[in-house]
């Protein structure tokens, strides 16, 4: 019994975090009596008797149990503050009344520890119900702070937990742990996806048993082999052969020890194991909880398995998972907690990127230079400024077969933006290849697809932008400045291509279209150099059948580039060894030289090259793009709000009225069966409108409909259009081939006009001609330029903004205007602000 008791009292700590705390308030619950007055004369007509509307009554309300009210009270609040009561038909509640009514629901909830609309307004769909207006009006002059809270890791923070526990620095640090899975998941929303509202459930704690038992197995078995030669180790699972070579002291001192360890080196294990996975020493009142429970583990189970109950118990500890945000020390006048050194360390660290924090911040913090505001900037600023202890692939999962992920200098930092616009779901799509002419390829085993590609291809653009620091919103919304297939460096690119010239120049003559075997024979030797740089090396027989396709391939290549002027793609088709980099078109550019002629098998037609016009290739990018306009219209972003057969107005609209202009639009109700009617007559638009323009379902999609719209001007695809394909069987003129040509439909002109309101400039607001002018419009919008703002305040802070984050979202609304459109300027002021450095007890 004693080998799992280590295990049981930290499953017992994890469990109590998650445990509902309800207040038990014996005053009954009654309706007072001005509250009564309200709800008689403005209540009773629709919610009384067995007729009620939507089964609300209130006329038995005293007769109901505790918990029946108090459910009943929070639909009424729900409806209240999401003013859908009383309806439009009905007499409206005075200004007065309602007050009355808000507060008196609010208070009576909140004092039972009952109310479901706090909860549900901390989810990241509530955040914009803080009226806008109201946060940057300068009349709020409430102290910020945050909630103290204990906020679960996210699933980039337990990753790097998992290495700091292995002490994995630099190269060392491992992108996956064999015997790890990660028990956080994130949702799939386009926007702030990290925030404090998740809690530990039995889920996690499952699968945290079986990390903690792989994790403490590597923990013993590098001590039991330190100093070995790893080659001549034997595992027990041969693909599993990785083990940390730097296991503590501590631990090599109990596993290797004949007798049982002594208290000292048995509490040398713990502060080691404390360190590992907490970064800290055990407490006196942890040593004396964890000492006799490691000693008896030992005398029944033996060093080694003694030692790993320990282990295991001190990675079960809810620290491990949750970060721990409640402040020290007295309160100040407005009832607030700075966060201890060791908070502010760990909440600096995290803001930046996911690795636990550097020594010169955990110093900072021990030495006493981290408690004013000063402090925070120095640290902040510092971090910023280091181009490379963070510099990292942007996201792994678009890594696959000849394709990385762009690098940045700041992971996190740049993760917002992905977060923010949500381009990266386009990997989540599922298209018909045929329908695109053969360019556009789906996901698959390691390989991310086109839209894995442009993702990557977004990405730069980001990092681009946000590397210069300056107007980055602005610019984010109206560069026609692209990345397309650019993979090399502009120096290395330039340097490959003019190396190919000589190749051709030097070669072109030769009779390798109709002899190349003997083409390659008979100049091998005068050109050694040039047919190397095509890696034709040798010609020995076993290798002079590849040589000769190569020499073939590339002097066809050279001679539908160079020979027709035009500059070759510097990562032709025969490199990618089976993947696709192909789609320039999707860009509306013209096909990379050899994607038109490429049948299943391989081949490539010499006839059919001719009648394809391919792409002069950029070498120096990023280049100017026709048809795009910022983030908003790169085929990454159009493909993440698309579906798989058709545009998505809806959504893209949808999108622009809750990130873009803070408004709000409610989830579709669960009576509605969201479907456009099928015609193949008609256009996506005329049927979307064709069922949104009745009165009930227009007063949600006025909010949506008009700004999604306008980028009806691109296909699923993301392609730039001015007519819409009408694709029914019925509208057949030509059928393709459905490698490299499409079927081909009846069209019909696509209309891109739109609405713009919501900006409060009536400069701005207005009807558009189509997307390129509404986003030239909202880029020149303060509205907009606050929107970004608040969900930057979202990312780094893990909440939604309250009233008393006022001051904290002006001044960093300021400090990026002041700054010339610095988003790091941003960062410093919001990590040095009230709303970062203090916490309140609001419970």
């Amino acid at each position: 019994m004693a080998m799992v008791l280590p295990t049981l009292v930290s499953l017992a700590g994890l469990l109590a975090l998650n445990a509902d705390a309800t207040a038990d308030d014996a005053t009954p619950l009654r309706f007072p009596d001005n509250v009564r007055a309200i709800v008689s004369s403005h209540c009773m007509d629709c919610h009384e008797g067995d007729s009620a509307e939507a089964e609300l009554r209130l006329d038995h309300f005293d007769s109901l149990s505790s918990d029946a009210k108090l459910e009943l009270l929070n639909r009424v609040q729900d409806q209240l503050f999401f003013g859908l009561m009383p309806p439009p038909d009905a007499e409206s509640l005075s200004i007065a009344d309602r007050d009355q009514l808000v507060s008196w629901l609010r208070n009576t909830l909140r004092a039972r520890n009952a109310s479901k609309l706090d909860e549900k307004l901390r989810e990241p769909a509530y955040g914009n119900f803080v009226d806008h207006d109201k946060l940057f009006s300068g009349d709020i002059q409430d102290k910020p702070f945050t909630p103290a809270r204990r906020w679960l890791v996210s699933p980039q923070i337990f990753h790097e937990r998992v290495n700091a526990v292995f002490k994995l620095t630099g190269r060392q640090r491992q992108r996956s742990f064999y015997g790890v899975t990660n028990p956080i998941v994130l949702p799939d929303q386009s926007g702030v996806r990290y925030y404090d509202t998740a809690a530990l459930d039995g889920g996690h704690l499952l699968v945290m048993m079986n990390n903690a038992q792989w994790i403490s197995q590597k923990q013993i078995f590098g001590a039991l082999h330190h100093g070995e030669n790893s080659r001549t180790l034997e595992f027990p699972n041969p693909k599993d052969r990785w083990y940390p070579t730097n296991p503590p002291d501590a631990f090599v001192t109990v596993v290797k020890k004949a007798a049982s360890p002594s208290d000292d080196e048995m509490i040398a294990a713990i502060h080691a194991q404390f360190d590992c996975v907490l970064q800290r020493d055990a407490t006196t009142e942890e040593i004396e909880q964890y000492l006799p429970l490691l000693r008896s583990s030992i005398e029944l189970g033996g060093n080694e398995e003694g030692l790993q109950q320990m282990l295991v118990s001190v990675l079960l500890k809810s620290e491990f998972l949750y970060r721990q945000e409640f402040g020290e020390g007295d309160c100040d006048p407005f009832g607030r907690r700075k966060l201890s050194p060791r908070e502010a360390c760990y909440a600096i660290a995290y803001a930046i990127d996911d690795r636990v924090p550097d020594e010169q911040l955990v110093n900072a913090a021990k030495q006493g230079q981290l408690t004013t505001k000063e402090d925070y900037r120095r640290e902040v600023t510092r971090l910023l400024n280091d181009k490379q202890t963070f510099f990292a692939e942007g996201d792994s999962a678009l890594n696959g077969i000849h394709i990385r992920s762009h690098s940045v200098t700041h992971p996190k930092i740049n993760r917002f933006f992905r977060e923010f616009f949500g381009y990266p779901n386009s990997i989540k799509l599922f298209k018909d290849v045929a329908r695109s002419g053969g360019f556009y390829d789906n996901a698959g085993r390691d390989y991310s697809g086109t839209a894995g590609s442009v993702t990557n291809e977004a990405d730069r653009v980001v990092d681009l932008i946000l590397q210069d620091d300056q107007d980055v919103f602005a610019r984010l919304l109206t560069t026609n400045e692209f990345f397309v297939l650019h993979t090399k460096s502009n120096e290395e690119g330039q340097k490959i291509v003019a190396e190919w010239r000589r190749v051709y120049e030097g070669l072109k003559d030769t009779d390798w279209r109709d002899n190349t075997e003997q083409a390659l024979l008979d100049n091998f030797e005068r050109h050694k150099e040039l047919f190397a740089i095509i890696r034709v090396t040798d010609l020995r027989e076993d290798r002079r059948k590849h040589h000769i396709r190569d020499f073939e391939r590339f002097m066809l290549f050279f001679e539908h580039t160079f020979g027709k002027g035009r500059t070759p793609i510097t990562f032709p088709w025969f490199f990618h060894g089976g993947q696709k980099f192909r789609h320039s078109e999707i860009y509306n550019l013209p096909p990379v030289p050899g994607a038109g002629p490429l049948d299943y098998q391989g081949r490539w037609s010499r006839g059919k090259y001719e009648e394809v016009e391919t792409w002069d290739y950029p070498v120096v990018q990023p280049f100017a793009v026709p048809y795009r306009k910022g983030i908003l219209t790169h085929p990454a972003w159009l493909l993440a709000h698309s579906q798989n057969t058709e545009t998505d107005p809806v959504r893209r609209g949808r999108w622009i009225r809750e990130k873009l202009l803070a408004g709000r639009v409610p989830d579709v109700p669960i009576t509605v069966d969201a479907q456009i009617p099928e015609d193949h007559h008609r256009t996506l638009r005329e049927r979307l409108d064709s069922v949104t323009r009745t009165e009930e379902c227009w007063k949600c999609h006025q909010q949506m409909n008009p700004l999604g719209l306008p980028f009806e001007i691109f296909d699923d695809f993301g392609r730039y259009r001015t007519n819409e394909s009408l694709e029914h069987p019925d509208n057949l003129l030509q059928r393709g081939n459905g490698k490299t040509t499409a079927d081909l439909h009846k069209t019909k002109p696509v209309d891109a006009t739109g609405i713009l309101d919501g900006t409060g400039d009536p400069n701005i607001d207005g009807e558009v001609a189509d997307a390129f002018d509404l986003i030239d419009r909202l880029a020149k919008s303060e509205r907009v330029r606050q929107s970004i703002i608040r969900h930057a305040f979202r990312y780094f802070m893990g909440r939604n903004e309250m009233l008393s984050d006022s001051q904290t979202l002006i001044d960093a609304d300021r400090a990026y205007v002041e700054s010339g459109g610095s988003f790091q300027a941003v960062i410093v002021s919001l990590l040095t602000s009230d709303s970062f450095m203090y916490r309140k007890d609001t419970r």
